[in-house]
């Protein structure tokens, strides 16, 4: 899964959820949209909603399963949840350690 590609798929995502909430044509989401703050482009139910589809997509497209929403996620200095883009580098990050951590298991697995 490269960078570029998440990033995009997670901006088409919140497009089609803008414009299911009937704002795709006042608000647009771009990587760098703000999805936290007073200024963001989602509500916070809408930011929830949003993660969620994300984590389903990330299962069905790319067979990862992860929870993006976890103490260490709310408790960073600077939020995964910022905008698109520090979300797709977050979950890059998590993908990265969940590999790492199956190839650790597969390691002490072998004989």
């Amino acid at each position: 899964m490269q960078r570029e590609e998440l990033v995009n798929k997670m901006v088409e995502m919140l497009n089609t959820a803008l414009a299911d909430q009937g704002e795709g044509g006042s608000v647009t989401a771009g990587p760098g949209s703000l999805l936290v703050g007073p200024e963001a482009v989602v509500t916070s139910m809408a930011l929830v909603s949003f993660i969620t589809d994300v984590e389903s997509t990330l299962f069905e497209s790319f067979g990862l399963e992860l929870s993006l929403v976890s103490e260490q996620a709310l408790s960073r200095k600077n939020s995964p949840f910022r905008t698109i883009e520090t979300l797709a580098d977050y979950i890059l990050e998590l993908a990265a350690a969940s590999e790492a951590a199956t190839q650790s298991k597969l390691s002490a697995v072998k004989p």
